[in-house]
């Protein structure tokens, strides 16, 4: 580890640019949907499950912890604060403006929009219900249904 930052192994690395490499083939794809929220929705669904493989390790954790986990315990439950589908959206549009894009600015990419925080399983699942197949972020929802997460909207900006 660098100044605390967690170290990416060779198996993940080669995991990200093998999936920078499949997300710069289906780019075609993309393209053709591009505009159809619809297919776009459903291009994203589709392809979202290497960002989850990806994301599974320390680096894409951002160490933030609900208060509801903090003060009560109870099952941690790693939460995409975007949805991966929305977070594929994103990190295929970006690639869509920067198709050479290289292997740090994907990665990056991937820390940026599809990192975890830590929620308690109940937080999880009324999240879930919240947000799923509607296409609003996570994070959104997050307050005004008493899931507070310390230093979150500063990390994100929002």
């Amino acid at each position: 580890m660098i100044m605390g930052i967690p170290k990416i192994s060779k198996l993940k690395q080669r995991m990200i640019e093998e999936t920078l490499k499949d997300f710069k083939c289906l780019l075609v794809r993309y393209c053709e949907y591009r505009g159809d929220d619809n297919l776009v929705k459903e291009f994203c669904s589709r392809n979202r499950n290497p960002l989850f493989d990806i994301t599974t390790i320390k680096y894409f954790k951002t160490g933030f912890k609900s208060n509801g986990l903090i003060e009560n315990g109870g099952t941690p439950v790693n939460e995409h604060y975007i949805p991966r589908v929305k977070s594929t959206e994103i990190i295929f549009e970006e690639l869509y403006k920067n198709p050479d894009m290289g292997v740090e600015e994907f990665t990056e990419l991937i820390k940026k929009y599809s990192s975890t925080i830590l929620i308690t399983k109940d937080e999880h699942q009324k999240i879930t219900q919240l947000t799923k197949r509607t296409g609003v972020m996570n994070y959104l929802v997050y307050e005004q249904h008493g899931i507070i997460v310390p230093g979150l909207r500063e990390h994100i900006g929002y």
